[in-house]
Protein backbone atom coordinates (compact mmCIF):
# COMPACT_ATOMS: atom_id res chain seq x y z
CA UNK A 1 0.00 0.00 0.00
CA UNK A 2 3.15 2.26 0.43
CA UNK A 3 4.86 1.78 -2.56
CA UNK A 4 2.71 4.01 -5.29
CA UNK A 5 4.18 7.34 -3.30
CA UNK A 6 7.91 5.52 -4.19
CA UNK A 7 7.19 5.34 -8.09
CA UNK A 8 5.56 8.77 -7.88
CA UNK A 9 8.32 10.20 -6.24
CA UNK A 10 11.25 8.56 -8.28
CA UNK A 11 9.76 8.36 -11.93
CA UNK A 12 13.09 9.09 -14.29
CA UNK A 13 15.33 6.98 -11.30
CA UNK A 14 15.00 3.30 -11.72
CA UNK A 15 17.52 2.46 -9.46
CA UNK A 16 16.11 4.37 -6.64
CA UNK A 17 12.59 2.98 -6.87
CA UNK A 18 14.54 -0.46 -7.12
CA UNK A 19 16.06 -0.14 -3.52
CA UNK A 20 13.26 1.76 -1.83
CA UNK A 21 10.78 -0.12 -3.01
CA UNK A 22 13.31 -3.44 -1.44
CA UNK A 23 13.78 -1.86 1.49
CA UNK A 24 10.28 -0.55 1.99
CA UNK A 25 8.94 -4.44 1.39
CA UNK A 26 11.72 -6.48 3.30
CA UNK A 27 10.48 -4.32 6.54
CA UNK A 28 7.30 -6.28 6.76
CA UNK A 29 7.56 -9.24 4.32
CA UNK A 30 9.63 -11.54 3.61
CA UNK A 31 8.07 -13.33 0.50
CA UNK A 32 9.71 -12.54 -2.60
CA UNK A 33 6.18 -12.87 -3.91
CA UNK A 34 4.76 -9.42 -2.06
CA UNK A 35 8.14 -7.74 -3.18
CA UNK A 36 7.07 -8.51 -6.98
CA UNK A 37 3.62 -7.27 -6.08
CA UNK A 38 5.16 -3.95 -4.32
CA UNK A 39 7.36 -3.12 -7.75
CA UNK A 40 4.82 -3.63 -9.64
CA UNK A 41 2.75 -0.81 -8.18
CA UNK A 42 5.63 1.51 -7.79
CA UNK A 43 6.58 0.97 -11.60
CA UNK A 44 3.07 1.53 -12.57
CA UNK A 45 3.10 5.01 -10.75
CA UNK A 46 6.43 5.52 -12.12
CA UNK A 47 4.66 5.19 -15.42
CA UNK A 48 1.20 7.38 -14.82
CA UNK A 49 3.64 10.16 -13.92
CA UNK A 50 6.27 9.70 -16.51
CA UNK A 51 3.18 9.37 -19.40
CA UNK A 52 4.36 6.27 -20.03
CA UNK A 53 1.03 4.43 -19.29
CA UNK A 54 1.49 2.40 -22.72
CA UNK A 55 3.89 0.53 -21.52
CA UNK A 56 2.38 -1.16 -18.48
CA UNK A 57 0.89 -4.68 -20.03
CA UNK A 58 4.25 -5.14 -21.03
CA UNK A 59 5.94 -3.90 -17.92
CA UNK A 60 4.43 -6.14 -15.87
CA UNK A 61 5.79 -9.46 -16.50
CA UNK A 62 9.34 -8.16 -16.52
CA UNK A 63 9.03 -7.70 -12.73
CA UNK A 64 9.90 -11.26 -11.47
CA UNK A 65 10.57 -14.99 -12.38
CA UNK A 66 7.89 -16.19 -10.71
CA UNK A 67 5.62 -18.35 -13.07
CA UNK A 68 2.71 -17.35 -11.39
CA UNK A 69 2.98 -13.31 -11.59
CA UNK A 70 3.53 -13.75 -15.02
CA UNK A 71 0.05 -16.14 -15.42
CA UNK A 72 -1.75 -13.59 -13.82
CA UNK A 73 0.00 -10.70 -15.79
CA UNK A 74 -1.34 -12.76 -18.66
CA UNK A 75 -5.18 -12.85 -17.69
CA UNK A 76 -4.77 -9.18 -16.68
CA UNK A 77 -3.84 -8.24 -20.57
CA UNK A 78 -6.60 -10.58 -21.99
CA UNK A 79 -9.52 -9.29 -19.50
CA UNK A 80 -8.07 -5.74 -20.51
CA UNK A 81 -8.17 -6.19 -24.07
CA UNK A 82 -11.93 -8.38 -23.38
CA UNK A 83 -12.87 -5.38 -21.72
CA UNK A 84 -13.88 -7.41 -18.67
CA UNK A 85 -15.43 -5.70 -15.34
CA UNK A 86 -12.88 -5.62 -12.46
CA UNK A 87 -15.39 -7.73 -10.75
CA UNK A 88 -15.46 -10.01 -13.88
CA UNK A 89 -11.31 -10.29 -13.48
CA UNK A 90 -11.52 -10.62 -9.92
CA UNK A 91 -13.88 -13.80 -10.74
CA UNK A 92 -11.21 -14.67 -13.26
CA UNK A 93 -8.53 -15.32 -10.41
CA UNK A 94 -10.86 -16.96 -8.02
CA UNK A 95 -11.78 -14.28 -6.49
CA UNK A 96 -15.70 -14.32 -6.53
CA UNK A 97 -15.81 -14.38 -2.80
CA UNK A 98 -14.07 -11.20 -2.40
CA UNK A 99 -10.17 -10.58 -2.73
CA UNK A 100 -7.89 -12.21 -0.38
CA UNK A 101 -5.21 -10.64 1.58
CA UNK A 102 -2.30 -12.27 -0.44
CA UNK A 103 -0.62 -10.21 -2.89
CA UNK A 104 -1.08 -11.38 -5.64
CA UNK A 105 -4.57 -11.61 -5.48
CA UNK A 106 -5.05 -7.57 -4.42
CA UNK A 107 -2.58 -6.31 -6.71
CA UNK A 108 -3.62 -7.38 -9.83
CA UNK A 109 -7.07 -6.41 -8.87
CA UNK A 110 -5.94 -2.79 -8.22
CA UNK A 111 -4.08 -2.60 -10.97
CA UNK A 112 -7.01 -3.59 -13.59
CA UNK A 113 -9.52 -1.06 -11.54
CA UNK A 114 -6.82 1.37 -12.90
CA UNK A 115 -6.62 0.32 -16.10
CA UNK A 116 -10.23 0.22 -16.64
CA UNK A 117 -10.97 3.68 -14.85
CA UNK A 118 -7.71 5.76 -15.46
CA UNK A 119 -9.79 9.06 -15.25
CA UNK A 120 -12.10 8.53 -12.90
CA UNK A 121 -11.49 8.00 -8.85
CA UNK A 122 -14.86 7.28 -8.41
CA UNK A 123 -15.63 4.68 -10.72
CA UNK A 124 -12.23 3.03 -9.97
CA UNK A 125 -12.88 2.66 -6.30
CA UNK A 126 -16.13 1.19 -6.67
CA UNK A 127 -15.64 -1.08 -9.19
CA UNK A 128 -12.36 -2.62 -6.70
CA UNK A 129 -14.62 -2.15 -3.43
CA UNK A 130 -17.48 -4.00 -5.04
CA UNK A 131 -15.25 -7.11 -5.41
CA UNK A 132 -15.23 -7.39 -1.53
CA UNK A 133 -12.48 -9.28 0.65
CA UNK A 134 -9.21 -7.03 1.76
CA UNK A 135 -10.92 -3.71 0.59
CA UNK A 136 -8.90 -1.54 2.37
CA UNK A 137 -5.23 -2.97 0.41
CA UNK A 138 -7.13 -2.57 -2.67
CA UNK A 139 -8.88 0.86 -2.33
CA UNK A 140 -5.67 2.17 -1.07
CA UNK A 141 -3.27 1.02 -3.66
CA UNK A 142 -6.09 1.47 -6.90
CA UNK A 143 -6.85 5.27 -5.33
CA UNK A 144 -2.90 5.69 -5.18
CA UNK A 145 -2.00 4.82 -8.78
CA UNK A 146 -5.69 6.71 -10.24
CA UNK A 147 -5.04 9.41 -8.14
CA UNK A 148 -1.71 9.86 -9.18
CA UNK A 149 -3.31 9.87 -12.75
CA UNK A 150 -6.11 12.70 -12.06
CA UNK A 151 -4.35 14.84 -8.91
CA UNK A 152 -6.12 15.64 -6.01
CA UNK A 153 -8.90 17.87 -8.43
CA UNK A 154 -10.20 14.11 -9.43
CA UNK A 155 -10.57 13.05 -6.26
CA UNK A 156 -14.76 14.03 -5.15
CA UNK A 157 -14.76 16.92 -2.87
CA UNK A 158 -17.37 15.20 -1.14
CA UNK A 159 -15.01 12.44 -0.40
CA UNK A 160 -12.43 14.61 0.87
CA UNK A 161 -14.63 17.05 3.18
CA UNK A 162 -16.19 13.92 5.15
CA UNK A 163 -12.95 12.81 5.88
CA UNK A 164 -12.29 12.53 9.82
CA UNK A 165 -9.15 11.64 11.22
CA UNK A 166 -7.90 14.62 13.31
CA UNK A 167 -4.67 15.32 13.85
CA UNK A 168 -3.81 13.66 10.04
CA UNK A 169 -5.89 16.08 8.03
CA UNK A 170 -6.35 16.40 4.73
CA UNK A 171 -4.78 19.95 5.14
CA UNK A 172 -1.97 18.36 6.79
CA UNK A 173 -1.77 15.73 3.83
CA UNK A 174 -1.63 18.22 1.12
CA UNK A 175 1.35 20.13 3.37
CA UNK A 176 3.21 17.11 3.35
CA UNK A 177 2.94 16.74 -0.32
CA UNK A 178 3.81 20.15 -1.35
CA UNK A 179 7.20 19.54 0.78
CA UNK A 180 7.65 16.19 -0.65
CA UNK A 181 7.63 17.59 -4.58
CA UNK A 182 10.30 20.26 -3.88
CA UNK A 183 13.86 19.45 -5.06
CA UNK A 184 15.92 17.29 -2.44
CA UNK A 185 17.12 18.82 0.76
CA UNK A 186 14.76 21.75 -0.02
CA UNK A 187 11.59 20.82 2.14
CA UNK A 188 11.23 20.85 5.51
CA UNK A 189 9.36 18.34 8.44
CA UNK A 190 5.61 18.91 8.83
CA UNK A 191 4.66 19.58 11.85
CA UNK A 192 1.19 18.27 13.69
CA UNK A 193 0.07 17.49 17.14
CA UNK A 194 1.09 13.96 17.21
CA UNK A 195 0.29 13.17 20.54
CA UNK A 196 -2.92 13.56 19.83
CA UNK A 197 -2.54 10.00 17.85
CA UNK A 198 -2.61 8.37 21.03
CA UNK A 199 -6.06 9.14 22.29
CA UNK A 200 -7.25 8.72 18.36
CA UNK A 201 -5.63 5.07 18.08
CA UNK A 202 -7.83 4.10 21.69
CA UNK A 203 -11.05 5.55 19.95
CA UNK A 204 -10.64 3.73 16.73
CA UNK A 205 -9.36 0.12 18.32
CA UNK A 206 -12.58 0.92 20.46
CA UNK A 207 -14.77 1.12 17.09
CA UNK A 208 -12.87 -1.79 15.17
CA UNK A 209 -13.74 -4.32 18.25
CA UNK A 210 -17.53 -2.78 18.99
CA UNK A 211 -17.76 -4.19 14.87
CA UNK A 212 -16.12 -7.00 15.61
CA UNK A 213 -18.23 -8.42 18.37
CA UNK A 214 -21.33 -7.39 16.72
CA UNK A 215 -20.61 -9.49 14.14
CA UNK A 216 -20.72 -12.16 16.13
CA UNK A 217 -24.38 -11.64 17.04
CA UNK A 218 -27.25 -12.19 15.12
CA UNK A 219 -28.00 -11.35 12.07
CA UNK A 220 -24.65 -12.72 11.46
Amino acid sequence: MRSAVLGAFYPDNSNKRHDYVAASTRMTHSDPRAEIAARAVTETAALIVSGQVEKLLSMLPTLGDSEEWRSICTKLAEADGEGFSVAEFAESLGLARGVTGYAFHTVPVALYAFLRHPDNFCEALTSALDCGGDTDTVGAIAGALVGANVGIDGIPSEWLDRILDWPRSVSLLKDLARELSLPAGMGKPVCYFWPATIPRNLCFLAVVLAHGFRRLLPPY
